[in-house]
């Protein structure tokens, strides 16, 4: 009876590994599907994708980082303001803090876990939300609400980050 309890417990054990090799493996496909806008435009320009996984060969490694370093300079560069004018940015979207966390994790820092990659993407996200907002020396009672709201309801966003 012993050696049947332990069979089932191996063949579930394999079955349970079998199930996360999966999941991992179809986090791998999607990924492999979506490229961000650097990636499209490296392969614009030199006819291939950029190997973004650590290699023996540092050259295709040092290239792709220069190439990601030429690519945010010019994206900078390429947005004109006119003489005089205020320097006024909205920011990034999250669009934008996505792609540079990708781009991070897999070039610069691809010896992190999932685990440590997970928990920069949840930093970036929360540095990415508004502050909250105070209302002191307001004299309207509907100002005070209207920041209390605000400020309940980024607590319950950034609560639900972690």
């Amino acid at each position: 009876m012993d050696s049947e309890n332990t069979l089932m417990t191996k063949i579930e054990d394999i079955e349970e590994a079998i199930k996360l090799l999966q999941s991992q493996l179809d986090i791998l496909k999607e990924m492999e599907n979506h490229k961000s806008p650097e990636e499209k435009a490296y392969k614009r320009w030199y006819g291939e994708y950029p190997q973004t996984t650590p290699s023996d060969s540092n050259f295709e490694g040092n290239r792709w980082k220069s190439f990601q370093i030429g690519y945010k300079a010019a994206k900078e560069d390429l947005e004109p303001k006119p003489e005089g004018s205020l320097k006024f940015q909205l920011g990034k979207s999250l669009e934008d803090i996505l792609y540079d966390w990708w781009s991070d994790v897999f070039v610069t820092h691809s010896d992190w876990d999932m685990e440590t990659s997970i928990s920069d993407l949840v930093d970036r996200i929360e540095l990415f939300l508004p502050k909250s907002q105070s209302a002191a020396g307001s004299q309207s009672f509907d100002s005070e609400l209207l920041v209390e709201g605000w400020n309940n309801c980024l607590s319950i966003i950034k609560g639900k980050l972690r």
